[in-house]
């Protein structure tokens, strides 16, 4: 079941792009797929400038501005679950532009108009920071979205100021190397975050001196042996899967299981053991219980990015990070991959990043270098990486096999005038 958030988007509305276009993109829907929104059409039909214009509607500066400009459509409207609503209004399909951004149904609009004469070298930041119109559209918009990541046909990360940059075209998007580290940090931040947060909540030794100081076990060895065997099996099962990735060992307890295992079933110091014992596994559950999302997030990102690679794997743990391996076990620099592998990495880390960077990942030809059994599995991969933050996708292609992810009736297709 898809849970939408209020800053999810409800619809993308656009009128006359290129003077002659018009698109319509719903996102409402039940499924979990109907976060993943796919647009084809042929060559020329302004698929690219739409992407452009939600992009740069979404984050507004006057770079983004300065870009707009130069984008042929008339209308530009994305409604928000909220209610909210950002528009771009021009009376021509170029020139000067009115955008205008509402919180809700109810609230009041923050609008201002925008003159190609506004946009030049000399028009310094702080003259538009001075305005209070352009002020409060900020204020408005950031508090609809976080803006979009946009991932262009030629694998360039661009953000909306980029967009508007005369070298942007020439920039590297996406150094693999840098975005695999920016997925290295997330992920070990959420592990010691979730491990901080779990400390602070922990008196182990507290409790065991409680428990020591309260005195002997009501328990019998036999009762006493049992529980232990069950709360190390528990722990075994659900802590092993924490070790493949370095966010938790269990040899302490695999130690005592082994220890108790040779012991006579009616020793008299087991209630006693188990008595010092339960307050460390009871933490060692509480553990394995608030880093399992952790876990979660770390394995769907690794197995997602391995079900692709062939002779090769990627690793990660807290200790070493992220590490791309080869057969033999050497360790294999992210650029020296060959072009399809590294564009699949730079999507699959942008899923993974989006959950806590930005709501909405937007990509022109995801199938650019990717060979067809990748470009039919990949459209779920995303998905599947970004449902913890239930990520929306806005996508235009020309692959039959990436159109092959989604019912055809659910496929955007634009209106002609």
């Amino acid at each position: 079941m898809r849970i939408e958030h209020a800053n999810s988007i409800r619809e993308i509305e656009a009128e006359d792009v290129l003077g002659e276009f018009g698109y319509v993109v719903p996102f409402e829907g039940d499924s979990d797929a109907d976060r993943m929104r796919i647009i084809y059409a042929p060559n020329g039909r302004g698929k690219t400038n739409l992407l452009r214009a939600v992009n740069l509607l979404l984050a507004p500066s006057p770079e983004s501005f300065s870009a707009l400009i130069e984008i042929p459509v008339r209308l530009m409207r994305i409604t928000f679950i909220s209610g909210g609503v950002i528009q771009l209004v021009r009376k021509q399909v170029s020139g000067s532009f009115t955008v205008s951004a509402r919180l809700g149904a109810d609230s009041e609009s923050a609008s201002l108009t925008v003159d190609p004469s506004d946009i030049n070298a000399r028009f310094l930041r702080r003259v538009w920071d001075g305005r209070d119109d352009f002020t409060k559209y900020i204020e408005v918009v950031n508090e609809l979205s976080s803006g979009a990541v946009f991932i262009g046909d030629d694998r360039l990360l661009l953000t909306s100021e980029d967009q508007a940059r005369p070298d942007a075209r020439r920039r590297s998007a996406g150094s693999v190397s840098r975005l695999l580290e920016a997925v290295e940090r997330m992920l070990t931040q959420a592990a010691l975050a979730s491990l901080s947060r779990e400390s602070a909540q922990t008196g182990v030794y507290g409790e065991i001196t409680r428990t020591t100081l309260e005195g002997a076990s009501a328990l019998t060895a036999t009762a006493a042996r049992t529980e232990l065997e069950q709360q190390i099996a528990r722990l075994l099962d659900a802590g092993t899967s924490l070790e493949t990735y370095g966010l938790l060992s269990m040899r302490q307890v695999r130690d005592i299981s082994a220890q108790l295992a040779v012991a006579r079933a009616n020793n008299a110091r087991i209630p006693a053991v188990h008595r010092v014992l339960k307050p460390y596994f009871d933490s060692l559950e509480d553990q394995v219980e608030t880093l399992t999302p952790v876990q979660e997030l770390i394995d769907t990102f690794v197995t997602a990015v391995n079900r692709f690679l062939d002779r090769k794997s990627l690793e990660f743990s807290t200790s070493g990070g992220i590490r791309l391996v080869g057969r033999r076990q050497e360790h294999l620099h992210p650029e020296s991959l060959s072009s399809g592998e590294r564009h699949l990495l730079l999507l699959v880390s942008q899923a993974i990043l989006a959950t806590v960077e930005r709501p909405l990942v937007i990509i022109d030809e995801p199938e650019i270098s990717l060979g067809l059994d990748w470009q039919r599995n990949l459209i779920p991969e995303l998905l599947r990486c970004s449902a913890s933050g239930q990520v929306q996708f806005l996508v235009a292609s020309h692959s039959t096999q990436i159109m092959g992810s989604v019912p055809r009736d659910e496929i955007i297709t634009p209106s002609e005038n």
